[in-house]
């Protein structure tokens, strides 16, 4: 995979994107990021609520947006943007106008709708400056899952179905991703490193084939997870 970098650890990988966030929060102008649900972005935003490195971002420069939301209210324990205010937002000084939440308990046609339209009111040619993913164990990433993602869709905001749980689900379109100025995927531990390698061997995966059509993709991995890597 072009552009992989391998950290030793995911202390040393979240550090590492926190240090990112921190300095493209200092840019001119308002940054415009996705967020991602999962375990690595958990650990990032405890590490950016800590003492240490809640006052190195200047969050009045950030508007704070999601890949993904499982349709849950957000005191649900499966709520993205609910793990991420109770982690992150509850502790840093970002301004309630700048989080832009999927709304998990509300109607999901409706949402889909409602959540295209604050992006274009938003972000300038709909082109968000950071697009932090997930990758999962069966090659999703937001909630783009093999064998049904739409990779021409004309929406930028759609329902999606768990594949197992049939759970529903809020997600941005392969589409609108790809439009990204930067895509960064972040994985960690040995429970990665299978689907990784298939990527790497070019496997048809969302997480392989969505990526910047005019920007940067990245992929951010741990050593356990880069460990079937050649």
């Amino acid at each position: 995979m072009q552009n992989t970098h391998i950290h030793a650890d995911s202390d040393a990988l979240v550090a590492h994107i926190a240090a990112e966030l921190a300095a493209i929060s200092h840019r001119p102008g308002v940054q415009h990021i996705a967020l991602s649900g999962g375990s690595t972005p958990k650990q990032l935003y405890r590490l950016l609520a800590s003492d240490a490195w809640r006052g190195r971002v200047n969050w009045a420069n950030l508007h704070l947006w999601w890949g993904d939301e499982r349709c849950v209210p957000p005191q649900d324990p499966e709520s993205n943007y609910g793990e991420a205010e109770r982690l992150l937002l509850a502790h840093v000084p970002v301004s309630a106008a700048h989080i832009h939440r999927m709304r998990g308990e509300a109607d999901p046609t409706a949402e889909c709708a409602r959540y295209a339209a604050d992006i274009a009111a938003h972000i300038p040619d709909s082109r968000y400056d950071w697009i932090i993913l997930g990758i999962g164990d069966d090659g999703h990433t937001a909630s783009l899952f093999p064998g049904a993602t739409d990779y021409a869709s004309g929406e930028n905001v759609v329902i999606a179905h768990h594949p197992q749980s049939g759970q529903t689900r809020l997600t941005l379109t392969a589409p609108l991703i790809m439009r990204g100025k930067r895509l960064s995927y972040l994985a960690t531990g040995s429970g990665k490193a299978a689907i990784l390698s298939q990527i790497a061997a070019g496997a048809d995966y969302p997480a392989a084939r969505i990526r910047a059509t005019d920007g940067a993709t990245e992929y951010h991995l741990d050593r356990a997870a880069a460990a079937q890597l050649s």
